[in-house]
């Protein structure tokens, strides 16, 4: 099937692949959550923790005292001024429609058209709750009427044969969600501000279009690809619930349902968290850290604050690592590797940083003091975040072991392997060495994969990701992406043949030696390569921190026959080969040489540039000329 016959059947059927593929790894992990009958008994013991009435996140714009301060703050001038020229974004069927029809290969039209609009009622109702002069109601209302007519509130390349904009049966997934908690917060903050007859459709649509269908895949526990967020262990498990739960909480009257939906929460979430490693490591890197746990967070805060503190999602014992991810996986000088779908120069959420630094006390001084203030881009996030919360303590000014001062940090269940500089030397090189297996969320088939860092420049290593397209998640068509497979990492090419996807594809740690002065890892790496004929292929990385410290890659490897051997250089430095063995890359303000060697045998280069929608890298092939049964190949990266 060709790809542009994709698109015209619509980004639904994508997703579905996607949700069925995710639903048989669901079953292999046995996953602790699974569909099973409301709990009453938990239930009435939440009832009895939640207060009389509905609430959301701060407090409703006729409570002056944090709103007036932030009026006053001069945080917020620039946005009003600009809110005086503010018009609603309109809904566009021809974007909603764009990758069904063909005129667009990817969802992002529509999509970015569908959260337009739920930002446009959240920077609304900020504009109100500053001021606090009526100007805005008119326009709040008009957008929330248009929204509450509007015939999907899902995203379009998740209608699953446009069920949603046909009203044949709603669905929950990332953008109702999002609307879903924007409605709620503008009905909490504004409050008796809105027509009642108006508030009262609007929650009348939430019931139909969000709570309903939760409820309803609850208690039929039907195999649909519809709402199957509560038993998917990645990102959209958590954003998902924050959604429900923190729109149940903020509109619902009645207190039994508002336990229903704190239950939902603290039940089913426990599977967004099966997600991250044992170690706390997240697959999907940080962006989506950010998006997905940034959600978990939400969900976290809203029922903590629901409960006075006495449902507390942060108690279980996973999360403390898990809000250690980031920290730990700092390369150096504030640089991430973009693994995964991340994009290239990724940086966590400062927000998300500051809750955790002050909540977990992890003694990252730089997010203790930064400010929250000016987001105005929703109104939930943006809301808890300025008004009181559960991070306000004094922050605890601790040494962390998962501080980025530290000289490394392993993620020693995934084997992903962070190597720093000694504070203080003149080493300005640091590495990120990659393990795992290629059936992590959001995949790319990249184990063994490393990004090498100098100064505040990533000189080579993992490319990141590239836009979606309509195919890009489908089980055929993935991983013809040179960047989603290995050919677009620095990985090895053997006997012409790229890795394999699944979680049979994994890296196992053979060996580690980590000291003040250097670094060792080695990993078996053969499995994701399990047609080539190989007998053994084992990788290495030593990282060196005397001088301006060297990070050298080796690949051990054994054949059954004689067979062509490949490593890559992948980098979007310039690049030019000065030697038949080296070359030297030059980034900003850095420059690196790069050494190549397999003892015994000839090595050639070639060089392909890669873009694929994204920014162009070279792919630098270092193959050996004859075939051979073994041998070692050496990469070194060394500052100049």
């Amino acid at each position: 099937m060709k790809r542009s016959m994709i698109c015209r059947l619509g980004l639904w059927l994508t997703f579905t692949l996607v949700l069925l593929i995710t639903d048989s790894s669901l079953q292999a992990q046995g996953l602790p959550s699974a569909l099973k009958p409301l709990d009453e008994q938990r239930i009435s013991e939440i009832v009895l923790l939640l207060e009389d009435q509905p609430s959301g996140f701060g407090q409703p714009c006729t409570n002056r005292k944090v709103w007036d301060k932030l009026l006053k703050s001069g945080e917020y001038d620039l946005f009003l001024k600009n809110m005086e020229r503010f018009s609603f974004p309109a809904f566009s069927k021809a974007d909603y429609f764009s990758l069904s029809d063909g005129s667009a290969t990817s969802s992002g039209r529509g999509l970015q058209m569908m959260r337009d609009r739920a930002k446009g009622l959240s920077e609304l109702t900020w504009a109100e709750c500053l001021q606090n002069k009526g100007r805005y109601i008119r326009q709040i209302q008009e957008g929330l009427k248009d929204i509450l007519a509007q015939k999907s509130w899902v995203s379009p390349r998740n209608d699953f044969k446009f069920k949603n904009y046909n009203s044949i049966e709603y669905s929950v997934e990332l953008t109702s969600a999002l609307y879903a908690h924007t409605i709620a917060q503008t009905l909490y903050l504004l409050g008796d501000k809105l027509d009642s007859s108006l508030k009262k459709q609007a929650i009348e649509a939430l019931q139909k279009r969000v709570f309903d269908p939760v409820l309803d895949k609850i208690r039929t526990q039907n195999d649909s690809a519809e709402n199957r967020f509560l038993q998917m262990t990645n990102n959209y498990n958590h954003v998902c619930l924050s959604g429900v739960v923190g729109a149940a909480l903020a509109v619902l009257e009645d207190k039994k349902q508002r336990a229903v939906f704190t239950y939902i929460g603290e039940y089913y979430s426990k599977n967004g968290l099966e997600g991250f490693g044992d170690d706390g490591y997240c697959s999907e890197g940080v962006g989506y850290y950010n998006y997905g746990f940034g959600h978990y967070i939400l969900l976290r805060e809203n029922i903590w604050q629901a409960t006075k503190g006495k449902i507390d999602l942060f108690a279980i014992e996973k999360v403390k690592k898990i809000a250690g991810f980031i920290p730990g996986l700092e390369i150096i000088n504030g640089v991430y590797p973009a693994i995964s779908d991340s994009k290239p120069g990724v940086q966590p959420d400062a927000s998300i940083m500051r809750y955790l630094n002050r909540n977990f006390g992890l003694g990252l001084e730089k997010y203790d003091t930064v400010s929250v203030l000016g987001n105005t881009d929703d109104n939930r996030n943006d809301v808890m975040m300025v008004f009181p919360n559960s991070s306000d303590a004094k922050p605890k000014r601790i040494s962390a072991p998962s501080a980025p001062a530290a000289l490394r940090y392993f993620f020693e269940k995934t084997g992903v392997l962070i190597s720093r500089p000694t504070p203080g030397s003149i080493c300005q090189i640091g590495v990120a060495f990659k393990g795992g297996n290629n059936k992590e969320h959001h995949n790319h088939n990249d184990v063994g994969s490393y990004t090498i860092v100098s100064g505040k420049e990533i000189m080579a290593g993992d490319p990141g990701s590239i836009p979606y397209t309509a195919d890009i998640f489908t089980e055929k068509f993935r991983y013809t992406y040179k960047t989603i497979g290995s050919f677009g990492h620095p990985v090895p090419l053997v006997a012409g043949k790229q890795q394999q996807a699944g979680s049979q594809s994994k890296a196992v740690t053979i060996g580690k030696d980590f000291t003040t002065g250097y670094d060792d890892l080695v990993l078996d790496i053969g499995s994701a390569y399990p047609e080539s004929g190989l007998q053994k292929l084992h990788r290495s990385m030593h990282y060196d921190r005397s001088g301006k410290g060297i990070v050298l890659v080796t690949d051990d490897f054994a054949f059954n026959k004689a067979e062509r051997f490949e490593s890559a250089v992948i980098t979007r430095a310039n690049w030019k080969k000065t030697s038949d063995s080296s070359m030297v890359l030059s980034q900003g303000k850095e420059k690196m040489l790069v050494t190549f060697s397999c003892p015994g045998n000839q090595l050639s280069v070639r060089s392909e540039e890669i873009t694929e929608g994204g920014a162009v890298y070279s792919r630098i092939g270092l193959y050996t000329v004859k075939p051979i049964i073994s041998g070692k190949l050496t990469v070194s990266y060394k500052p100049l």
